[in-house]
């Protein structure tokens, strides 16, 4: 019997990221940042859900960055958080703070749980 080289077997390459654009780059480097966040991790949720969460993440985040200028989300996800009944939404933003400087490249999350009739909520 052949020895084993306790070596895996080759999956193929890695996944390639494009580099990150510089902080700063603006609204043209969102898509870029879309990618990177997509390519983190893989879909697991039913597209609906996928969705609603994305647009339930962004509105409360919006509302939680009121204080802010100029705010934008640069790129979201919604992914399942543990379970099929919780979910988070990471994002990642930019704004400008009260003495208005602004920056990009900013995380959140947002986290949701999923009641008895579908619906999600948002958790603390």
């Amino acid at each position: 019997m052949p020895a084993s080289s306790g070596s895996a077997p080759n999956s193929g390459p890695a996944p390639r990221f494009q580099q990150l654009p510089p902080p700063g780059s603006g609204p043209a480097a969102d898509p870029l940042i879309q990618q990177a966040l997509d390519q983190a991790s893989s879909p697991d949720l039913p597209a609906a859900d996928e969705r609603l969460l994305l647009g339930l993440g962004r509105t409360a985040w919006l509302a939680e960055t009121s204080s802010y200028s100029q705010v934008r989300i640069q790129a979201a996800t919604a992914r399942q958080d543990g379970t099929p009944s919780r979910a988070v939404v990471r994002l990642v933003w930019a704004g400008a703070d009260r003495a208005g400087t602004l920056l990009d490249g900013r995380p959140a999350a947002v986290h949701f749980t999923q009641t008895g009739d579908g619906s999600w909520n948002r958790t603390t």
